[in-house]
């Protein structure tokens, strides 16, 4: 089933897999809550600032960072980005503009965790713009060091990690992380398949001109 699948690829499939089989059998509420409960103050403070390895700021500081290494993953990696970003912020604002995100539910629940002097917000839940953000980057760079174990097993845990923070921030839910993955994965995968080939002649740095 997976025999032509690489390590990254078949960790994420195996992470969807799972996902889809834990939306089915727990409600979307439910669920939230259940994964709410396990919490630390550590983790309260690791989780706000590993977030943001899904901010676009994030995301453009490695786009420049491979100009000194490949002008092509560079291109790969922004027009990953401006394509997934773009699919989900179509999905946000104009599909599903009234989804939700979890504070919203449960701002006013006692019993619910919240971290102080943390900024949550309420709308626009589905997709999970920063899931997408680390599903493309790092699908990215799983492909373009394929022949590495290492960096595919590296990718594969920060991509569901780093997306795991929104929904243990309460900023999304479990199935607006799920939906982003797959956007992100599928954009990054066609782009790399379809215009890796053709930026071969961009296959250099700026430090290091084509020969």
């Amino acid at each position: 089933m997976f025999s032509n699948y690489s390590i990254y690829q078949i960790g994420v499939r195996l992470f969807w897999i799972g996902g889809f089989a834990l939306t089915f059998l727990q409600p979307k509420m439910e669920l939230h809550r259940l994964l709410n409960s396990y919490h630390t103050g550590f983790l309260d403070t690791i989780a706000k600032y590993a977030t943001h390895i899904g901010d676009g700021i994030f995301f453009s500081l490695v786009i420049i960072a491979f100009l000194f290494v490949s002008l092509r993953s560079s291109l790969l990696l922004l027009l990953s980005f401006l394509t997934s970003a773009g699919i989900v912020q179509f999905l946000k604002k104009g599909v599903f503009p009234d989804v939700m995100r979890p504070m919203h539910y449960f701002q006013h629940d006692p019993n619910f965790h919240q971290i102080e002097n943390f900024t949550y917000h309420f709308y626009n839940s589905f997709p999970s713009g920063h899931a997408t953000s680390c599903f493309a980057l790092f699908t990215i760079l799983a492909l373009t060091y394929s022949n590495n174990k290492l960096i595919q097993v590296a990718c594969l845990l920060a991509a569901i990690l780093f997306s795991f923070t929104r929904v243990y921030l309460s900023q999304h839910f479990f199935q607006d992380i799920l939906a982003g993955s797959i956007i992100g994965t599928f954009v990054a995968q066609y782009a790399f398949q379809y215009l890796n080939p053709i930026l071969e002649k961009w296959d250099y740095s700026i430090l290091r001109k084509k020969k």
